[in-house]
C-alpha cells in the first residue's frame, strides 16, 4: 500500500486509520478466539493481520510526514501521527498474545479454571475498548471517548487484582510456576493493549477540546 500526501485527503488518511482499527480489533478477536477454544488454526489468521497493521502503520506515517513538509521524527504527540502509532502498538500486544497462546497449545501449559476466567474477561473488555477506538477514531464521538478513558482505568485496576489473586494462588500451590510465567505475560500483553488504547482516547479528547476552544475564540461568548 502506498499514499500520494499530495492526492490523499485528510478524510482519506482518517479512512485509512479507521481500516487498521479494524483489522486490530479483528486480529484481537481471533487470539481471543483461540485462546478460548484452544484452536491454533485461528493465530496464523491473527498473525498475518499484523503484519498487514505493520506495513500499512509505516507507509500512513510516511505519508503524513512528507504531507507536513518533509521528513522529520515521528512522536507521539504529533496530530494524527500518534493513532496508527499507538494502533501498531496494540498489534504488537496483540503478537505477543499470539506467541503466548502458541505455548500454550503447543506444549500443554495448564491454567486453572479461575485463570481462564479472568483472561477471557480481559479479552472481552479488550475488544469493547478496541470496537470503541475504532469507532471514536471516525466519529469523533464523545461519549465513545469518555467511555474508553474511564473503563480503561477500571480495566487496569481488574488486571492488577487478577495479578494480585494470581498471586494467591501461586502460593496456594494451585497454579504451576511454568503456567504463572505465560499467565502473568498474557496479563502485561492485555494491559498494553487498553493502555494505548487509552492514550488514542486521551489524545482525542484533548485535540476535541482544543477544537471547541478555538471555535469559542472565533464565535464569542
Amino acid at each position: 500500500m502506498s499514499y500520494d500526501p499530495a492526492t490523499v485527503t485528510l478524510e482519506g488518511r482518517r479512512a485509512e486509520v479507521f481500516q487498521m482499527g479494524v483489522k486490530t480489533l479483528e486480529m484481537l478477536k481471533l487470539t481471543r478466539d483461540a485462546f478460548v477454544r484452544q484452536d491454533r488454526s485461528l493465530l496464523g489468521p491473527a498473525a498475518k493481520l499484523g503484519q498487514q497493521i505493520h506495513q500499512q502503520e509505516k507507509a500512513l506515517i510516511e505519508s503524513l510526514l512528507r504531507g507536513a513538509g518533509g521528513p522529520r521524527p515521528a512522536s507521539p504527540d504529533d496530530e494524527p501521527i500518534y493513532i496508527p502509532m499507538h494502533l501498531e502498538r496494540i498489534g504488537d500486544n496483540i503478537e505477543s498474545l499470539i506467541g503466548a497462546i502458541r505455548k500454550i497449545i503447543d506444549e500443554g501449559v495448564l491454567f486453572t479454571e479461575r485463570a481462564k476466567k479472568e483472561l477471557s474477561e480481559l479479552f472481552g473488555s479488550a475488544i469493547e475498548l478496541s470496537e470503541c477506538i475504532r469507532d471514536a477514531v471516525r466519529t469523533d464521538n464523545h461519549t465513545l471517548i469518555k467511555h474508553v478513558l474511564e473503563e480503561g482505568r477500571r480495566f487496569e485496576v481488574r488486571a492488577n487484582d487478577f495479578a494480585l489473586f494470581h498471586q494467591q494462588r501461586l502460593i496456594e500451590g494451585v497454579c504451576l510456576p511454568r503456567s504463572s510465567s505465560v499467565f502473568l505475560a498474557m496479563l502485561d500483553h492485555l494491559k498494553g493493549v487498553e493502555w494505548h488504547a487509552r492514550q488514542i482516547a486521551a489524545k482525542l479528547a484533548s485535540t476535541r477540546l482544543s477544537a471547541e476552544e478555538i471555535n469559542r475564540r472565533h464565535t464569542g461568548p
